[in-house]
């Protein structure tokens, strides 16, 4: 496979040769989620007993005699490798595919922004791993000792293999996204898109706005929705701070000089 070639902003190249760029890194991207997706169906067995470490925590009698997940279909198990193939894949992916967006675009600004743009190569990824650790051992543990506490007693939990880890992976993926929220904003107050005056004036709206996403979050319990909620809201001053840093800043008025004679 051809290795993508860096461009320079002072290269001139004509759109088919950006066409062939673009061509390279999504080959790139695609090949690392297939090789991601094929190790992690080879594995989905050792991937599962890993992942279940929080259900085993919140009910002991998950590795019973009769406990283990429950499959009700014979595709069950071949259904779960897939669901953690894919979802895994696309978590160990993104960083990849950041890195190419970032590489593609990076050539569309004057080399003086570049100081301010390549920063962002390493926080995005760490910004998205730190929100993916965030989801599994702050958002996940609480959410199955609440959910699978709740009227215990009246119930016997045995759960689907498939239905847990799309919850699990679901939610770290969508925390791991969140947690990318200052380096959206910084992007789009360096645009001039958003500014601080406009967060600080629209501060009460932008809170009820944080608090519907952290409802669309996965994870319908009080205990989660608050745990997603936090780290939203200081997120969001995070980002007001960094939009103040790098906004645009107006020039100020200068006296016009008089008129000789």
């Amino acid at each position: 496979m051809k290795r993508p070639r860096r461009v320079k902003p002072d290269d001139q190249i004509d759109l088919v040769d950006h066409l062939d760029e673009l061509r390279s890194r999504i080959i790139v991207v695609l090949s690392v989620l297939t090789v991601a997706m094929s190790i992690l169906f080879w594995k989905s067995g050792e991937v599962l007993h890993a992942l279940s470490g929080p259900i085993r925590d919140a009910d002991p009698a998950f590795d019973g005699p009769h406990g283990g997940f429950l499959a009700t279909s014979p595709l069950d198990q071949i259904m779960t490798s897939i669901s953690i193939a894919i979802y895994g894949g696309l978590i160990i992916t993104l960083p990849v595919l950041t890195y190419q967006i970032y590489a593609f675009v990076l050539p569309a600004f004057d080399e003086k922004h570049h100081k301010h743009i390549k920063p962002m190569v390493w926080a995005v990824p760490a910004l998205f791993l730190i929100g993916v650790a965030f989801g599994w051992y702050l958002v996940v543990p609480p959410a199955f000792d609440f959910l699978i506490g709740f009227n215990s007693a009246e119930f016997n939990f045995q759960p689907r293999a498939k239905d847990y880890i799309q919850f699990v992976l679901l939610t770290v993926l969508a925390m791991g996204i969140v947690f990318e929220m200052p380096m959206v904003m910084m992007t789009l107050g360096r645009l001039g898109v958003v500014s601080s005056a406009l967060m600080r004036k629209h501060w009460r709206i932008s809170i009820v706005a944080l608090a519907v996403l952290a409802m669309l979050l996965p994870g319908v319990d009080p205990i989660s929705y608050i745990v997603e909620f936090i780290p939203l809201l200081i997120l969001y001053g995070l980002s007001y701070f960094l939009v103040k840093i790098v906004e645009p800043k107006e020039a100020p008025d200068t006296p016009a000089e008089p008129n000789p004679g």
